[in-house]
């Protein structure tokens, strides 16, 4: 079964390498996380803990398949978009929202400032992190135990926390509850 792309800026991505089953997520959900060159460049670190210190991990990218994640770089005709759009937007976003645009594909963000420029631009409504991950859950019936940990994973080790308007917010709260 052929697999859907969906652009993921630089934030959706850490969140995702968080998890430690960015390949599972991208299997399940039947896509291929494709990132733009300049969004992979703003993919950094993950905090652990080792020994009650807490330190920080590269995101190694190369690490993923060819079949759980992409890397794309723009054409030519688009870097004019690109150039207009880096104007309002970090250049990750930017070159992801120009790709949504020009080849039609979604996009996942969580960023609000890039929501609202999709939502300008006419494109289809972004994923966000939660929306992934709720999708994840209802796709492979985790025991809440084990959801709980991975969702804990992204709030530590990719620092994140979901916006208020999140309309998965409530979801993400009722799991983690007090960790």
């Amino acid at each position: 079964m052929p697999r859907t792309s969906l652009l993921l800026d630089a934030r959706i991505a850490i969140n995702l390498a968080a998890t430690n089953r960015l390949h599972h997520v991208a299997q399940e959900l039947g896509f291929t996380f494709t990132l733009v060159h300049q969004a992979a460049a703003e993919v950094g670190y993950l905090g652990d803990t080792s020994d009650g210190q807490i330190v920080t991990t590269r995101i190694d990218l190369t690490r993923y398949d060819g079949d759980a994640l992409e890397l794309i770089s723009l054409t030519p005709a688009e870097y004019s978009r690109y150039i207009e759009l880096a104007r309002i937007v970090d250049d990750g976003e930017a070159a992801t929202i120009t790709v949504a645009v020009e080849r039609l594909m979604p996009l996942a963000t969580d960023d609000r400032k890039a929501r609202k420029l999709c939502a300008e631009l006419q494109t289809q409504e972004p994923l966000r992190t939660l929306g992934i991950m709720h999708s994840y859950a209802d796709a492979t019936y985790l025991p809440q135990g084990e959801l709980r940990e991975i969702l804990v994973n992204i709030r530590d080790r990719a620092s994140y926390q979901p916006a208020r308007s999140d309309p998965d917010r409530k979801w993400w709260e009722d799991i983690i509850g007090d960790a």
